[in-house]
Parts: structure tokens; sequence; C-alpha cells
């Protein structure tokens, strides 16, 4: 097989592995915690087991990066990284619900890899089977439960009052972000709707398939222009900040990109900079994803004035 193969054929074992457990009571157990300082479920652990499982049969020379475990090689100078996240969207996965995924990112091995040294993305849904994976420069795919091809259904919704947005919220303090995301979800609420998922991964595919028009993660952006908020985050995040990471949003983000999505941070920027391999508070990510230009542009001028009315 490809590396590409071999990247969905690995995303696919995952899922079958874990969708056993999604919804029962072991899942729920606190085991420990992970590399990037967020709890870690006993179903996280099963999830993290099938990694090495899979890897270890492979006899691939590959290395591999994951919230849990950080970095580890496979073989003699790996050449590629896989950036896996085994279950995004745990808390969804432990409670039985839909909106958790695996994600595999694939790049080369080298120092200083970044988010825009990734070639190819997967993402499977866990309690469905649709399919998502793309290659840089080479367009994105989407394939139902059925195992049919399904066209992109990006929504050409400008009018914010219409957009169906979701946004997280884990550790991030909720009046904080409610003063920020006021005009986005005062507006967005009635007609659009506004939804909490708790996966970065599941809310960029939504984009894909017609179900949000936009994806938000604030939470970084208020901690880097008001850090005298910061022991507010730590505490919620019981003694560190909580926010995503490149290995949370790696394939997501190439994948909705490579549909015609617009992805970048909370400030409007490429990600593309972003450090692949590094869970340091520094390296702690937002993000604002949308279906198209002009919402985003409508989004971010939004989120500015609300990162204005923090000083007030």
């Amino acid at each position: 097989m490809t590396l590409q193969e071999t990247t969905i054929d690995l995303t696919r074992y995952i899922r079958d592995v874990v969708r056993p457990h999604l919804g029962a009571w072991h899942g729920r157990e606190i085991s420990g915690t992970a590399a990037s300082g967020d709890v870690t479920f006993g179903i996280d652990d099963i999830a993290e087991d099938a990694i090495v499982a899979y890897l270890e049969k492979s006899g691939l020379s590959i290395a591999y990066y994951s919230e849990d475990k950080g970095l580890i090689e496979f073989g003699n100078s790996p050449e590629a990284v896989l950036v896996i996240d085994p279950i995004d969207g745990t808390r969804p996965a432990v409670a039985g619900y839909e909106c958790c995924v695996v994600s595999v990112a694939l790049a080369d091995y080298h120092e200083g890899v970044t988010m825009g040294d990734v070639r190819f993305g997967c993402i499977a849904e866990i309690k469905a089977n649709d399919l998502f994976f793309a290659e840089r420069g080479k367009g994105a795919h989407w394939y139902g439960s059925d195992g049919e091809e399904r066209a992109h259904r990006l929504l050409p919704i400008t009018d914010l009052r219409a957009a169906p947005v979701s946004f997280e919220i884990v550790a991030r303090p909720i009046d904080l972000l409610a003063t920020v995301l006021r005009d986005v979800i005062n507006n967005a609420a009635l007609k659009g709707g506004c939804f909490v998922f708790n996966s970065s991964a599941f809310s960029l595919t939504r984009l894909i398939t017609g179900q949000l028009g936009a994806a938000l993660d604030v939470g970084n952006r208020i901690l880097k222009d008001r850090p005298e908020f910061r022991d507010r985050f730590v505490e919620l995040g019981q003694g560190q900040t909580i926010g995503i990471f490149s290995y949370d949003i790696a394939a997501a983000a190439l994948i909705a990109q490579e549909a015609g999505a617009v992805i970048t941070d909370a400030y409007g920027r490429s990600l593309d900079k972003v450090p692949l391999l590094d869970t340091s508070e520094s390296n702690q990510q937002s993000m604002i994803g949308t279906s198209n230009p002009e919402l985003h542009e409508k989004i971010l001028e939004a989120i500015d004035s609300g990162i204005l009315r923090l000083s007030s």
C-alpha cells in the first residue's frame, strides 16, 4: 500500500476498534492526563492501543504523533510522520453521540515540520461510516455511509443571521466566550443555529456536508490578547490551559480547505506555519472555519469587536 492508502486503512482500523465502546461506562473512566494537558478517558487508551497494534503489525518505518503519547518512532530513520487524534470528540464518544471522529494526517518527517507540510489527511466518523480524505493540491473526497462518493455541500450563506455555527467551550471561560461571540451567537441562534460539538475535526467536516456555515474556537485568541485572564483558563484546565493543537485539526483543515472552505486562526491568519509536533502552551491555536470568504470576513469582524468589549 502507498502511505496514503495506509493512512486511510489505519483511520478505518481505529474507528472499527473504538466503535463498540461508544457510550460504554468503562470509556468514561479517567485514566490520566495527555501530553496536551487534556484529560485521558478509558476510551482514549483503547484508541491509542489500536494505533500501536496497527503500526507494529505493519512493519512500516514511520513516526507517529498523538495527543496522549506525543512522538513515537517505528523502525529506523522514518521518512514520514502520522499526526493522529484517534478520537477527536472524546466527550461525545463516551456519551455515545455522533460527533466524534478519527483524524489522521500524513506529513514528511523533518525538523520544523508544520501544518503546511501535511500532504494527506483522512477523517472517519466513528458512529457512522462516512469518510473524508484529501491530498494537498488534489481536492477532497467525501464518501457516505453507503460507500458512495458525495458532492461537497459548502453553504453559500453569507448572512450571519442565517448561518449555522459551532464553537468550542471545553475549559474556556464561558462568560469570556459569550462576550467575544455575542454578535455571532445573537445573530445566528434563531435562523441558523448555534451548536457545541466538542470536536474541532467533526465541526470542520460539517462545512463539507453543508450542516455548518462556520466552526469557531476563540479561546486561545482571548488568552493571547488578554493574558490577565490566564488564571481563569488554568483553573478550568485544572492546572494548565486547554486549547486546540495541530493534531486536532491537521487532517480536517486540509480536507476542508481542499473542499473550498476557508480555514484560519481567529486573527484571520493562515495556519500553514503552525508547528505540527508541538503540544506546548505556546503552540495552542484558535480557529475560524467557514464555508465561504464573505462569511469568514463577517465573523472575523464580529470577533474583533468582541475582543474589544473585553477591555470595557
